[in-house]
């Protein structure tokens, strides 16, 4: 039986780094994605990531046939609150896994079995609570778990039929998938191992979700302090190193996610074994063979970047209009 399978709709056109995205998932040997998508640009597509194509309608049909009730699935974003049922709407793509799962594009690949051994895998029924990376095991019953009563109400029915956003598939508000797994006795991995940045600030800075954390029916987030980092992916793992009390530090995630960041991308990247994230662009590393204390200031990470102010400027603008009106 293969290991495990990842599941990404996706409708409308890739992110313009969708190719090194790619790159990194063919690292993953032993894990495979399933893509359904409308976007039929010749990518290269590695073995291990299998593409069907489908319209938006299309894959709208199939949900729905999956339910004795009326869906609301009126534009692909919708799409996050039915992430916790693709176990059950694509089971017959994964009769062959032992494990299946969801995560996004916006998402660079680390080496993911090293964090996900095989061992440590068959201890859970779901692993992460996060909506850019969620593995859950492959049974029939597990998969059925999103359908289960939450605080005696059959919630999913809500989340499915209305037309507003619910983060169903992610800790944050009361009633989503991962407190549905644990009120049925579940076992969850909940510890947030992911390179997740803050999304209103320019410079790199990694947001946690707090294990177990639960006030006033919401999920707790903390953010780190800058860090002076190097952001590497470097064959096939995603590297971070900084220097602390004159010590040459390194730590490596399981994944990174750049949500909402415009990026820069050269295809030149693509033929690289190692290249440098910076906080809007992937680029070439300066130097050869090892980060060492010796060259590691001589790095440069990071360069001019407009990425807070693209993502303040909508929340600016309409409050200026209301003023002027």
């Amino acid at each position: 039986m293969k290991k495990c399978c990842l599941i990404i709709p996706y409708f409308g056109k890739f992110p313009n780094y969708f190719e090194l995205f790619l790159k990194t998932c063919q690292y993953n040997a032993n894990f495979d994605w399933l893509i359904f998508t409308d976007d039929r640009t010749s990518y290269p597509y590695p073995g291990n990531v299998h593409v069907i194509y489908m319209t938006f309608s299309e894959i709208c049909e199939r949900i729905q046939s999956k339910f004795d009730f009326q869906i609301s699935l009126d534009c692909p974003y919708k799409l996050c609150d039915f992430k916790p049922t693709y176990g059950y709407i694509f089971e017959d793509y994964l009769n062959d896994y032992a494990f299946w799962g969801e995560c996004d594009v916006d998402t660079l690949m680390g080496d993911l079995n090293h964090f996900l051994p095989d061992k440590f895998m068959n201890e859970y029924d779901k692993i992460f609570c996060l909506g850019h990376l969620t593995i859950y095991r492959n049974t029939i019953g597990n998969n059925r778990t999103f359908m289960s009563s939450y605080h005696g109400f059959k919630v999913y029915r809500k989340f499915l039929s209305s037309p507003d956003s619910f983060a169903f598939d992610e800790e944050g508000n009361e009633g989503n998938i991962n407190r549905i797994f644990k009120e049925c006795g579940k076992k969850v991995f909940e510890k947030d191992l992911s390179l997740n940045f803050e999304i209103r600030r320019t410079h790199f800075i990694r947001t946690i979700h707090i294990e177990g954390s639960n006030i006033n029916g919401y999920s707790s987030f903390k953010h780190e302090k800058y860090v002076d980092a190097l952001y590497l992916w470097n064959n096939g793992k995603i590297e971070r190193y900084y220097k602390n009390n004159g010590n040459l530090i390194r730590e490596e995630f399981p994944y990174m996610h750049l949500q909402k960041r415009n990026m820069k991308f050269n295809e030149k990247v693509l033929q690289l074994n190692c290249f440098k994230i910076v906080p809007n662009a992937f680029l070439p590393l300066e130097v050869h063979g090892s980060v060492t204390k010796a060259n590691f200031s001589k790095i440069k990470k990071h360069i001019f970047c407009m990425h807070a102010w693209n993502v303040r400027w909508p929340v600016y603008k309409h409050r200026l209009m209301n003023l002027i009106k």
